[in-house]
């Protein structure tokens, strides 16, 4: 893979799917219809019908090794987790160059860190964020005197 670039070459992709040449193809069918399995089997397979498609393209989508495919793409978890670090520190600047901490912008890593570390989530149905309160003393096997 081109160290410039995040797209692998169909070679790759083909070590990433086990040698099996249909479900890479299947793969890309599938990316270049907005990741939509039923549309990406019926262009590969004209002759099925929709209903068998939505099956069918549900069980090709079943088969995808996600690990494997982001690791030909040259994404993991470091690059998320350095994406994550990046977004918390994000910063704007005005018509002077003077920086800012961009606080929308952070907000919205903050929220995704907060969650990935259990202590906000979403409620069903709510939509809001909430906060759970952890006992740092317990956590940190820490006795309060």
């Amino acid at each position: 893979m081109n160290k410039t670039s995040i797209t692998p070459d169909i070679n790759e992709l083909e070590k990433a799917f086990n040698g099996d040449l249909d479900l890479v193809l299947f793969f890309v069918s599938w990316i270049k219809h907005e990741r939509n399995a039923t549309e990406a089997y019926l262009e590969l397979n004209p002759s099925v019908d929709r209903t068998s498609a939505q099956v069918l393209g549900s069980r090709q989508l079943a088969k995808i090794d996600r690990q494997a495919v982001m690791k030909s793409y040259g994404v993991g978890q470091e690059t998320y987790f350095q994406q994550l670090s990046d977004g918390l520190k994000a910063i704007k600047s005005d018509a002077t160059g003077q920086t800012y901490p961009d606080h929308k912008t952070r907000d919205l890593y903050h929220t995704k860190l907060g969650k990935l570390l259990g202590i906000e989530t979403n409620e069903p149905g709510g939509g809001d964020v909430h906060i759970t309160i952890i006992n740092y003393a317990q956590l940190n096997n820490t006795s309060q005197v």
